[in-house]
């Protein structure tokens, strides 16, 4: 696998400390979180670790080219630093982060095309999930959260498509 540049590695570091740290400031605000709340992190989680293995897969295979690559791997630290923060969540709110890594179908990955239409619906399933537990959430903070992981998820559909020459990444104007 092609690690990342010095440039790369200071503009994650320096998105994480703009972005990352209010968000975990909340995260830790999570003291004593609803039983709901934690099985709700813990499947995100799940889904955060199925990410990493997608582009550790993906990088492996020999198949991305250069810049292709270097977003792939920028992507895949944005998905650990979700899994991260979401189980330091977990931890404050007084539970058990999950061990396990959600399974999500893998299609036969012949070129960089093929792997561009898997990260993409990884993506896409990472976003809607998101969505969908907004209002779940008892904790507000907790929402905003997954608001904020919604958005970088829904870049990274865009930035995909954009690869794909796909447009627009969501016909209609919405996240479904």
């Amino acid at each position: 696998m092609k690690s990342i540049t010095r440039a790369q590695a200071l503009f994650s570091a320096t998105a994480l400390g703009l972005i990352g740290a209010p968000l975990l400031g909340e995260l830790a605000a999570a003291a004593a979180a609803a039983p709901g709340d934690l099985q709700t992190l813990n499947a995100a989680i799940e889904l955060e670790r199925a990410g990493i293995a997608a582009y550790d897969a993906a990088a492996k295979t020999g198949l991305l080219s250069g810049r292709i690559l270097t977003v792939a791997l920028a992507f895949r630290a944005d998905h650990v630093a979700h899994r991260d923060a979401l189980i330091g969540a977990v931890r404050a709110g007084g539970g058990v982060p999950t061990a396990k890594t959600a399974r999500l179908p893998v299609p036969k990955l012949a070129d960089e095309r093929d792997i561009l239409r898997y990260a993409k619906s990884i993506e896409e399933k990472a976003a809607s999930t998101y969505l969908s537990v907004i209002p779940d959430f008892q904790d507000r903070n907790l929402a905003q959260v997954s608001a904020a992981i919604l958005g970088v998820e829904t870049t990274h559909v865009a930035l995909l498509d954009e690869a794909l020459h796909q447009f627009p990444a969501y016909p209609g104007g919405f996240v479904k």
